[in-house]
């Protein structure tokens, strides 16, 4: 199964419910904790499936609705054919209606915060290993695969991170905007090609109350520790497993 496969499967699936039994569900889901694009988008769906849950619940039916139309429906078939047809016209336009009027009340708006985006970096990483685009210790070549990508290739590291060894990068979106994902080893893993630091770059533009220009606010999340800042015309934030102290030193 690859991760068009397992979309086409998810796409139907209901969380919290049996669906997930289902031998082709399972294994999707199983796919989607190593795959993290796949993991995203299941992310995306499940909180999709939250909201028209939530507003569904929300719908109410009128009292005595059924007795109306039980009642209605004996004048309506003594209608003549030309009433009739003009009465299902005039029905199906108030379906299509409310319809589109549910659909936009259901679409769940984007939360382009900051601290929803350090959020969902952080689940990012937290969740499992990230894949990377392309795959480097060079960070010239991480540089012009970014700006090849119409993304962040005119980010600025922090004068020690600078000196780490990078591991490659990969561009996604969220929330209908381009992040670039830098990635370095700190040295301190059994692999030098396995990244345990990771740098999230988005346009500042893009994140309603990125953090100020100036020195990095660092926060701890469970095991992830991040360090947010902003320079010139983008926001940065900073993540890795561990202590504040261990991403201080970069700076």
């Amino acid at each position: 199964m690859n991760s068009r496969q397992a979309k086409e499967i998810l796409a139907l699936y209901r969380p919290g419910t049996a669906d997930r039994e289902e031998p082709e569900v399972a294994a999707a889901l199983a796919l989607a904790e190593s795959d993290s694009e796949l993991g995203r988008w299941l992310e995306d769906h499940c909180a999709t499936q939250a909201v028209l849950r939530a507003r569904f619940r929300q719908f109410s039916v009128p009292e005595g609705l059924k007795e109306q139309i039980l009642s209605e429906k004996k004048a309506h078939t003594t209608l003549p054919l030309p009433r009739k047809l003009a009465l299902v016209a005039a029905g199906v336009m108030c379906l299509l209606l409310a319809a589109g009027i549910s659909l936009s009340l259901l679409r769940p708006r984007e939360d382009r915060t900051f601290a929803n985006f350090q959020n969902r970096m952080v689940r990012t990483i937290a969740r499992a290993y990230p894949k990377m685009d392309l795959e480097t210790s060079d960070l010239g070549k991480i540089r012009q695969y970014l700006v090849q990508h119409q993304a962040h290739g005119d980010y600025r590291l922090p004068p020690q991170l600078e000196k780490t060894a990078g591991t490659g990068c990969a561009v996604f979106p969220w929330q209908g905007k381009t992040v670039s994902m830098i990635c370095f080893n700190s040295g301190t893993t059994p692999s030098r090609t396995q990244p345990d630091l990771f740098l999230f770059v988005v346009n500042r533009s893009d994140v309603p109350n990125a953090p100020p220009v100036g020195p990095p606010q660092f926060a701890q999340t469970n095991r992830v520790v991040t360090a947010s800042w902003s320079s010139g015309d983008n926001t940065y934030l900073l993540t890795g497993t561990g202590e504040k102290a261990f991403l201080r030193k970069y700076f």
